[in-house]
């Protein structure tokens, strides 16, 4: 017996078609937005440093950008653009204009190219969590996601929050590319382009105050995933370079006590102090220091890039040195030569470490997927692991970026440098090149 159509319902699409914004140039990569924020006209800053936005500005939730056309027209339907997420995992601050602004030119830069030749989605999920608000935010977010059909997700930025992702990722097997210097984070899933490196800060940090004379010195560390690291890391170098922690003290994000801690390291005969931790508690130090008129030699680790944050931040930072990720100003090409496509697209000039981690992140997702056979998160996983001597925007002139299998960190050479916050002003204090104390035997 046969049927008439009227006896059966006809299949559609489950999910809708692609489209266009039919936007794309012959000639140039172009985006849907002018910027990826929602006040692009403004900025803040007024120092090169301070980020490049205002506080509470806010990401747009639709941003795709196309590939130059050179002259071909797709056939058929519209390509669907590769969904690549980005995890917000803290409040960003002054900073959000530069991270957004930094991974879209990251990506019209890498499709003018030629690096890849479909259209590339930026979905943003603003997620925040530890420590200042519950860890299931930022695994929610990061699964959304997920369920979004992005291939890779930049970010997160906090090193609580990726190690609590760090089993998550790897079930979920959406590889992410997180700025956390937590030692513990490498796993299979699991990349960094790293906003520092844990136990290499502690270490830089004991060199330093050594190489200045100290022998007895004060440390904070502060409670958290990396604060016993940081701890832990410092003593070990002390022990081996001969220098004495004479006064040890845990911090919470929010401290108590500073400067009744600082007044008993003063009369303790203390004359250099370490802080290792978040970076929360250091907004309170200049209050303390300047109740005691105490003005000693202080390094931080790279807790002290908040000073780009916010304005507040880097007056709290006055008089410390810290370690930084930007190198000696005009010596790398790669970072000049970005942040001035920067100021000619967003028509503002940032340069701090922000703009050329957030550009850096972005280059490694997309030319991830580049580099994949396919399209889908265990390819692209493997594209990762593809890149080499990628050129770095952060870091001096010999920084680059390079992968491997069960090698998931990606900055290597100068990407870690000293600087000094001092009169408001950010100074270059150098390059950390350690020899082997032998050689001066």
């Amino acid at each position: 017996m046969t049927h008439s159509y009227s006896d059966s319902e006809f299949v559609e699409r489950m999910f809708p078609a692609p489209t266009d914004h039919g936007i794309a140039e012959p000639d140039r990569a172009v985006s849907n937005v002018r910027s990826g924020t929602d006040s692009p006209d403004a900025g803040a800053a007024t120092k090169w440093y301070e980020g490049g936005g205002r506080i509470g500005e806010k990401a747009l939730a639709d941003i795709v950008v196309y590939p130059p056309t050179r002259g071909l027209q797709t056939q058929g339907d519209p390509f669907e653009p590769a969904k690549i997420g980005l995890l917000i995992d803290m409040d960003n601050g002054q900073l959000i204009f530069d991270w957004i602004n930094a991974t879209i030119l990251a990506f019209e830069d890498a499709l003018n190219e030629g690096i890849y030749d479909r259209p590339v989605r930026l979905v943003v999920a603003d997620a925040r969590g530890l420590p200042r608000e519950n860890f299931q935010k930022t695994r929610t977010g990061y699964e959304w996601l997920c369920d979004q059909g992005c291939v890779v997700v930049l970010g997160p930025e906090i090193s609580d929050n990726s190690l609590s992702l760090q089993e998550l990722v790897n079930r979920r097997k959406v590889p992410v590319i997180a700025w956390t210097g937590a030692w513990r984070f490498a796993s299979e899933y699991c990349f960094t382009i790293a906003n520092g490196d844990v136990p290499t800060e502690a270490v830089m940090c004991a060199q330093w105050l050594k190489s200045q004379g100290h022998s007895k010195v004060g440390m904070f560390w502060e409670q958290g995933s990396s604060g016993r690291d940081y701890a832990g890391f410092f003593r070990d170098e002390c022990n081996n370079l001969g220098l004495t922690i004479a006064r040890d003290v845990k911090l919470g994000p929010n401290p108590r006590g500073l400067a009744d801690h600082l007044r008993s390291m003063r009369e303790d005969g203390i004359t250099g102090i370490y802080y290792g931790g978040y970076g929360y508690a250091t907004f309170h130090f200049a209050e303390a220091f300047g109740a005691l008129g105490w003005d000693p030699p202080r390094i931080m680790g790279t807790a002290f890039m908040f000073y780009s944050n916010t304005n507040r931040w880097a007056q709290g930072l006055e008089g410390w040195h810290g370690i930084d990720q930007l190198g000696v100003d005009g010596t790398n090409p790669n970072y000049d030569a970005m942040v001035d496509r920067f100021a000619r697209r967003f028509g503002r000039v940032s340069k701090n470490v922000v703009v050329a981690l957030g550009y850096d992140t972005a280059r490694v997702g997309i030319h991830g997927l580049a580099n994949a056979a396919m399209a889908t998160p265990e390819e692209v996983k493997e594209g990762i692991e593809r890149i080499r001597w990628m050129p770095a925007t952060n870091g001096g002139p010999a920084t680059y970026i390079q992968f491997g299998p069960w090698d998931h960190k990606g900055y290597k050479g100068d990407f870690l440098t000293i600087r000094e916050l001092r009169g408001g002003e950010l100074r270059f204090d150098g390059y950390h090149r350690p020899q082997h104390r032998v050689n001066a035997l």
